[in-house]
């Protein structure tokens, strides 16, 4: 079974806000082909277009680092896309 199956996902829950968040996890693992190097490839992109403020962050100045990821402005790449890489190794 794949990380990103969707197997385990019941219909419809009842809860609005698990239902809500099924959907959208459905669709982002559907964008990726339910793959989830392609995901975590794009995950580093966007870490990287931000650091470097290009795509979609040129706009956003440096100067609001601090307020909008206090600690993520200053860090390198993020370790859980090599722990989710990891996991789908394991699980092959």
């Amino acid at each position: 079974m794949s990380i990103m199956s969707n197997e385990h996902d019941s219909p419809l829950t009842g809860d609005p806000l698990v239902d809500e968040v099924r959907a959208i996890r459905r669709a982002v693992c559907a964008e990726f082909g339910n793959d989830v190097d392609r995901l975590c490839d794009h995950l580093q992109d966007v870490e990287r277009e931000y650091r470097e403020r290009s795509g979609r962050f040129a706009g956003v100045p440096r100067s609001l680092d601090h307020e909008l990821f206090p600690e993520a402005a200053v860090a390198g790449p993020d370790p859980l896309i090599d722990e989710a890489r990891s996991l789908k190794r394991h699980q092959e």
